[in-house]
């Protein structure tokens, strides 16, 4: 009877290795433990060296590992848990039919957290019966994102991917998309570029869907930021923290996820990226109630006149201008606009006091604008802002919110840490109090996200994830070495110092301001004025000279 039931479990065996056949399933080797020197020495011996890999597909446990064609080095994602002891590892090459695997070098003798916070990279054979080609694996903590186009990807203008997304302890996930190189001043002073992908039902790159990410959750893309103007990657990360830390579960524009990854695109190594879930129009507006999306207008505030797409846009009496990110069919782009430039240019104090109690979400205006103060986004006070334009039964009311917070932090400003900024409409409102309201507003504001993430235990945990991520997984050494970069090691305490100096600076000055004895006067808050363009216009200055020299 044993013999039996033995013979029909291997007729069975055999009949799932004929139907994996029949329909294509690939060849799976599984790389083997390391062979003694004496061993591999006899196989390079018995075979040509091949001019060309044998193996450029790898998975561990079927999950897609990360190629550098030029290097000819995979990626494994291992996840952020490790330390001495290796977790279970499957490597395998789909497709590699014919192709044996062994480690040259034995990864168990290191320990696992070591290993990959010094980037050991590790040597595997490859042979046939004929032929024999060595290539290498590194272990990394972080995310592995693959984009395939075929082509280079462009500026501004979408082309058809593949998307795979690999982290250790998630399903693999793998989609159609389609993606652009996106930004504006960094597209052209930086080689390292950002990216933004969508996700689409086709492979021509159409037809947008939802798609669960790991991570992020279900979305219909990510952006990938390349961190390039900040040497240090971290300072638009920590902005965008701070924010989640003060903002209300179920929030329109609320949290804003986001994870350091590894990047490869059509097999190349592109470095440590910041990946983040871009807001969806319709989804955050209709928090507000079904009906806002078939009325509500978005704007965006731009101290520039380079845009990334055809939108409509328009100047302001100060020159800054606004682009349309959102609005209803058959509405004219600005006509939402007006009672907000209509206030920005009021002459009059009492009016304007008036309008901003009747247009401004006023809570909604003063927690971004200390976010700007709190934060040292000297970019981010007349430029970069978001304006949600909500219509409701007794008329529009405005909503700011972030964008673009990369120039933060001390960023070509470190010699301001102590100093409050002018903003003509915040100081405004300040200054006038408008309805006897804004500054017992501003007061409550700031105490709330002093509470909330603006203190030292809140930063400590961000620095100490940052550090995790960066230097744990030996990315950030790995994004210099591939950028040119001087620092090889992420040092946050520059940027720590500034914070804890910054936020003890607003305790003091909004103490200031909304003390009884000066809850009368007409207050001048700021010690200097903002630029409108931000600290990048030196170096677009500087690109513009090298242009016109050489015309």
């Amino acid at each position: 009877m044993k013999r039996v039931k033995l013979l029909l479990a291997m007729l069975a065996l055999a009949a799932v290795a004929a139907a994996a056949v029949v329909l294509g399933s690939p060849y799976a080797p599984v790389i083997a433990p390391a062979m003694e020197i004496e061993e591999i020495w006899a196989i390079e011996d018995a075979r040509e060296q091949s001019d060309k890999p044998l193996v450029t597909a790898l998975e561990n446990h079927g999950m897609p590992l990360g190629y550098d064609a030029q290097e000819n080095t995979f990626y494994c994602t291992l996840g952020m848990d490790n330390a001495d002891e290796w977790p279970d590892i499957h490597l395998t090459a789909p497709g590699a039919k014919g192709v044996r695997l062994t480690f040259v070098d034995d990864y168990s003798y290191d320990w696992c957290a070591d290993a990959i916070r010094d980037g050991y990279s590790y040597e595997v054979l490859a042979y046939t019966e004929t032929e024999y080609a060595y290539f290498y694996i590194v272990f990394t903590s972080l995310p592995i994102i693959a984009l395939e186009s075929g082509e280079a990807i462009p500026p501004h203008e979408d082309v058809p991917v593949g998307v795979t997304v690999s982290w250790n302890g998630e399903p693999a996930m793998r989609a159609n998309g389609r993606a652009h190189k996106r930004g504006d001043t960094s597209l052209r002073l930086y080689p390292k570029n950002g990216l933004k992908v969508e996700f689409t039902r086709s492979r021509n790159g159409t037809g947008k869907i939802q798609t669960e990410v790991p991570y992020l959750g279900l979305t219909d893309g990510m952006l990938l930021l390349s961190c390039a103007v900040d040497h240090q990657m971290i300072r638009d990360r920590l902005s965008w923290d701070m924010f989640n830390g003060i903002v209300r579960e179920g929030e329109p524009f609320g949290e804003m996820k986001s994870q350091y990854v590894e990047l490869f695109v059509n097999n190349e190594y592109q470095g440590a990226y910041l990946m983040m879930k871009p807001y969806r129009y319709e989804t955050e507006m209709a928090k507000l109630g079904q009906s806002a999306p078939a009325q509500d207008s978005y704007y965006r505030v731009v101290g520039r006149s380079t845009f990334e797409f055809d939108r409509p846009v328009m100047q302001d009496h100060r020159k800054i201008y606004y682009e349309q990110h959102y609005a209803p069919a058959g509405m004219e782009p600005f006509d939402s606009l007006k009672p907000y430039l209509d206030l920005i240019k009021e002459p009059s104090n009492e009016k304007f006091s008036e309008m901003v109690v009747r247009y401004l979400d006023i809570d909604s205006v003063l927690r971004y604008m200390l976010l700007v103060h709190a934060c040292g986004m000297m970019d981010n006070a007349v430029n970069n802002i978001n304006i949600w334009a909500h219509q409701t039964e007794s008329g529009v009311r405005y909503y700011f919110n972030p964008w673009d917070l990369d120039v933060s932090w001390g960023l070509d400003d470190e010699e301001n840490a102590e100093i409050l900024y002018y903003i003509e409409l915040f100081n405004r409102m300040v200054e006038l109090d408008c309805g006897g309201v804004v500054r017992d507003r501003l007061k409550a504001i700031w105490q709330d996200m002093r509470e909330r993430a603006f203190n030292q235990d809140y930063l400590d945990r961000l620095v100490e994830r940052y550090e995790l991520e960066l230097n744990a997984s030996c990315a950030y050494y790995r994004n210099a070495v591939k950028w040119g970069k001087v620092n090889q090691y992420l040092d946050m305490y520059n940027i720590y110092s500034y914070a804890l100096a910054r936020f003890d600076m607003m305790d003091r000055r909004i103490g200031e301001i909304t003390s009884e004895e000066l809850r009368d006067r007409h207050l001048r808050i700021g010690e200097y004025e903002t630029q409108v363009l931000g600290p990048l216009d030196e170096a677009m200055k500087q690109e513009a000279e090298i242009k016109n020299s050489a015309d």
